[in-house]
């Protein structure tokens, strides 16, 4: 990070200088794709959809991150020709994170602004457009409405964010685009409305910028880097029309885990880290500090059942995860300490009101769930 008089100081916008038309000539757009498949189809389709936009990139990088479907697979010669500044990628399977930093890491020094999206995710024509329209009008950070794949409600309606839909703060001559007039913290910690295929940001708003790779569920990884890029924002701006679908069909990470799986406790470890970073480094309002701090608390909780459960099971490496969950948070562990006792008693009061024996002579085994002692 450049030394500044303040960490999060956002550099010059272009429009202090230049007409907002001179600008938007300037722009030059680079498209970052992680990509990871095993369904047919998907980043064709996405890629298809940046061959339609209406402003069409300079650059775009597909990064393999070891996919069992390869992406070459999935580039026609019709694509090829249609994106010439597509670049594909190979490495070794390393996460979603590192893949977006391997592909910022290829964008060229032409490239002023960078959009992403995910491989199995898609935009409509218009996206890139009104990206040039936010930006060109003051804009350092630009993010869209979305649809769900399958469905007609759209994202900002689906979180119940009516404060972005309910009179919104016109951006100046900026027909369709809105002004988030809000602080940074009222638009991250409640119910963050910002996927990651509906990002458009000024590149030099924060060149160096990468995705952190000690989140290894892919939970957050994103709202980690949008905090920093928001702060540093003179402006952030929004479309409320939905120019994104959100693919319901590819592999996910964490939103596809389930309990019982170690994926859904390091999921939870991820929320743990991410949740203390903001509490620990990102100006918050009192009401927002508590509500992050029973959200954490809910996160906890939920990774003391998975852990127990999973141990239960006798599942490989989930005493790493545990241990590495403790040396991240240590305050998670004492709170498991806290925790366990009530645990066990409930478990003991239930095998009293099943059986009718009281607590003391309830098999402990038998009431955690462990095979009867012979």
């Amino acid at each position: 990070m450049a030394a500044s008089a303040s960490p999060h100081e956002a550099a010059p916008h272009p429009l202090k200088d230049k007409s907002g038309p001179t600008y938007a000539e300037l722009l030059r757009f680079g498209v970052v794709i992680p990509y990871f498949q095993r369904q047919t189809g998907l980043l064709h389709r996405a890629l298809s959809s940046i061959c339609a936009q209406e402003y069409p990139p300079v650059q775009v990088v597909v990064v393999d991150d070891g996919s069992p479907r390869a992406a070459a697979e999935e580039i026609t010669a019709t694509l090829r020709s249609a994106l010439p500044g597509l670049t594909v990628i190979r490495q070794a399977n390393q996460g979603v994170a590192a893949a977006r930093n391997t592909a910022l890491d290829a964008l060229g020094e032409e490239v002023s602004a960078v959009a992403f999206l995910d491989s199995d995710d898609y935009w409509d024509p218009a996206h890139l457009r009104n990206a040039v329209v936010a930006l060109s009008r003051g804009a350092d950070f630009f993010f869209a409405n979305l649809c769900v794949e399958g469905t007609t409600t759209d994202w900002f309606r689906n979180l119940a964010r009516r404060d972005l839909l309910d009179n919104p703060s016109q951006a100046p001559e900026a027909p369709g685009i809105m002004q988030w007039a809000g602080s940074v913290a009222g638009l991250m910690v409640v119910k963050c409305p910002i996927m990651t295929s509906a990002v458009v940001f000024r590149r030099a708003l924060m060149p160096q910028v990468r995705f952190p790779r000690t989140l290894r569920g892919a939970a957050c990884e994103d709202q980690w880097v949008w905090w920093e890029l928001l702060l540093r924002s003179s402006a952030v701006m929004y479309s409320p029309e939905p120019t994104v679908t959100y693919g319901a069909g590819g592999v996910g990470l964490y939103q596809h885990a389930s309990f019982g799986s170690l994926r859904f406790l390091v999921g939870h470890a991820d929320w743990i880290r991410y949740m203390c970073h903001v509490l620990n480094e990102y100006p918050l309002s009192p009401g927002e500090r508590r509500f992050l701090q029973n959200r954490l608390g809910e996160h906890r909780e939920a990774a003391l059942f998975s852990a127990l459960h999973l141990l239960r099971r006798r599942q490989k490496n989930t005493l790493e995860e545990i241990m590495y969950l403790w040396r991240d948070d240590p305050v998670c562990a004492a709170s498991w300490c806290v925790a366990l006792p009530k645990i066990l008693y409930t478990k003991l009061r239930c095998a009293f009101v099943t059986t009718g024996r009281r607590p003391a002579d309830a098999d402990p085994r038998r009431a955690s769930g462990a095979p009867p002692a012979p």
